[in-house]
């Protein structure tokens, strides 16, 4: 029998959610895509050729294995945000720390120093914006996110380390030269397509309640650093009130994280800065 969520997963065509609150961009965040499938329009069901239908899960584990062989990863990237998309906004630099299972700390730069300091580790969340004194601590749990440990999301989005249980390889149908799968976590979804190869094309995360989520397309992957790492990608909100591109200029391996560099500082005589005004502030990322 197909489970309830799994079936909100076929509907919603692979999506990755984590809800409209700002963890729910856990890139500019934090942190889609190329088009949907057209719509009306059920894929043509039929089986990768040779043998590579057998071998994308091997490959897919191996390339995961490489990914997460690392406790930490230092990251430099380039940021385009839109909101609503269509809305375009100037490309913003940033620096990212990915730390396993749950961390990240992502600095965004701007002309007078850094325009946004955003950091979590499990279910907390921090963020500063140094030019208008203003910060804001949450718990996903207290205040209500609309997503569970956003620290570990993040990581997952931005590592591609997603781990399909073995009843969802069972599950997995062929579509064209991807092989998609889906399983719930909790009461909500999770969906992954693969290419021949073993890389993750596109994720979704589909929430339960309210039907919101994200989207995430890895559109190219990069092997300079000795592990095929997403190099570039992109966010959207599934309601589209929010799209952000992102291209990874730099990936460097740290032998085990450094949680003070991890750690995002409240300065004495900061303000306190709202839900809504976090989400304008990701909303804007790179805006002058």
């Amino acid at each position: 029998m197909v489970s309830r969520c799994v079936r909100g997963a076929a509907r919603s065509r692979l999506p990755w959610s984590a809800g409209r609150a700002p963890a729910t961009h856990p890139l500019a965040l934090v942190l889609a895509l190329a088009l949907e499938l057209a719509a009306g329009c059920a894929p043509h069901v039929t089986q990768l050729p040779g043998p590579d239908a057998a071998l994308a899960p091997e490959r897919y584990r191996a390339g995961l294995a490489a990914r997460t062989a690392h406790t930490a990863a230092d990251l430099a990237l380039v940021m385009w945000a839109e909101a609503p998309p269509g809305h375009k906004l100037p490309g913003a630099e940033g620096r990212l720390l990915l730390a396993a299972p749950d961390a990240f700390r992502l600095r965004v730069a701007s002309l007078f120093g850094t325009a946004l300091d955003l950091g979590a580790r499990g279910e907390s969340l921090i963020a500063t914006v140094p030019s208008k004194r203003q910060a804001v601590s949450l718990d996903a749990v207290r205040d209500t996110l609309g997503i569970a440990n956003p620290g570990s999301l993040a990581f997952r989005t931005l590592a591609a380390a997603w781990r399909p249980p073995a009843a969802a390889w069972q599950g997995a149908v062929a579509r064209g030269a991807v092989l998609e799968l889906s399983w719930c976590e909790g009461a909500d979804t999770l969906a992954l397509a693969i290419d021949r190869d073993g890389k993750p094309t596109r994720a979704t995360f589909t929430r339960a309640t309210g039907g919101g989520g994200v989207r995430v397309d890895y559109q190219g992957w990069d092997g300079s650093s000795g592990v095929s790492w997403p190099a570039r990608f992109t966010i959207i909100d599934l309601d589209r009130s929010f799209k952000m591109a992102c291209k990874v200029s730099r990936v460097r391996f740290v032998a085990s994280p450094d949680s003070l560099r991890l750690r995002v500082p409240i300065p004495p005589g900061f303000e306190p800065l709202t839900v809504a005004d976090l989400r304008r502030t990701l909303e804007r990322v790179g805006a002058p």
